[in-house]
């Protein structure tokens, strides 16, 4: 079960103050990755501000975070994701998906036999842009399961067929965001209750240090063995910028490619395993964010590209 806005730690929520790109900074963010040559519109914009704040209220969110948008053949899905306290040290993801409408709902991750019946049945196909859509074909004989009712909850039997709307969780969830999800090092600390909370003491890169593939990590679980084993540690507080996967030990080698913008002091880093991400920093301060504007398409030759 989820734990209430009013139960979680006073530290990780007192953190939330001037770090990350909540909702109410998206038109600067869009401003910040727009040399990925994809931005929103007015109506985009708007709605997703409205959409956003309803769902941050209802979910009673300290923050609420745009991820970004992935395109499907006849419509768009816009993502966002909120934290909450986790059962370990690290914060728990929870992302919502929206279409034109802009009514969020949750995108909850597929079980592990269910993301590898995903992969079986659709492979690298382009998504529709319909969440409904079954994965499945249907079988000789078989009609095509009734709408939903009005409450939402369709009566079936046997096991839970799969939509479209489960491979979008299973790309967004369990690839895209595990493979990307940048953040500066330094960031994000470890409080005294062993949780990773944003830092309060983070001013920003320097502009040198903005630049390099080592000043950046993984805002997510880490799994590499040195970041678990600085978790495990009774003085973690101590090696707190170790705590994260960095990305320069990403693969390929030259998976990410980083570009300070001449213009503006502003740096960008573009994955190049997923086109379509840029997360950005501007040196000497706290802003930093990230979007994703893409099909959810894997570069899966990259490492005969590079």
């Amino acid at each position: 079960q989820e734990t209430s806005i009013a139960s979680q730690s006073p530290h990780f929520l007192g953190a939330w103050k001037a770090v990350e790109m909540d909702v109410s900074d998206l038109e600067s963010g869009l401003k910040s990755v727009a040399s990925g040559g994809h931005i929103l519109n007015c109506q985009e914009v708007s709605g997703l501000q409205a959409g956003l704040a309803l769902l941050k209220s209802q979910e009673q969110f300290m923050k609420i975070c745009f991820w970004g948008k992935v395109f499907g053949m006849t419509a768009d899905y816009y993502i966002a994701y909120g934290l909450r306290s986790g059962d370990f040290e690290f914060p728990t993801k929870h992302f919502y998906f929206a279409s034109k409408d802009f009514q969020f709902g949750p995108l909850a991750p597929p079980t592990a036999e269910e993301a590898a019946k995903i992969v079986e049945l659709c492979g690298d196909k382009p998504l529709t842009g319909v969440a409904s859509t079954g994965l499945e074909p249907p079988k000789e004989g078989e009609e095509e399961a009734p709408p939903e009712d009005e409450e939402g909850a369709p009566a079936q039997e046997g096991p839970k067929k799969l939509t479209e709307a489960d491979r979008l969780a299973q790309l967004v969830i369990g690839e895209i965001d595990f493979d990307t999800a940048v953040v500066p090092r330094g960031s994000y600390t470890m409080d005294e209750s062993h949780m990773v909370v944003p830092s309060a003491d983070f001013k920003g890169l320097s502009s040198s240090d903005a630049t390099a593939l080592t000043s950046y990590a993984h805002f997510r679980a880490p799994v590499s063995i040195a970041a678990l084993r600085t978790l495990a540690r009774k003085d973690a507080q101590i090696h707190s910028s170790s705590i994260l996967d960095g990305i320069a030990e990403d693969q390929p080698k030259g998976c990410w490619a980083v570009r300070k913008d001449p213009t503006m002091d502003l740096v960008t880093l573009r994955s190049l395993t997923w086109p379509g991400y840029i997360a950005f920093h501007v040196p000497d301060t706290k802003k930093f964010g990230s979007l994703y504007f893409g099909n959810a398409q894997k570069e899966v030759n990259l490492p005969f590209l590079l």
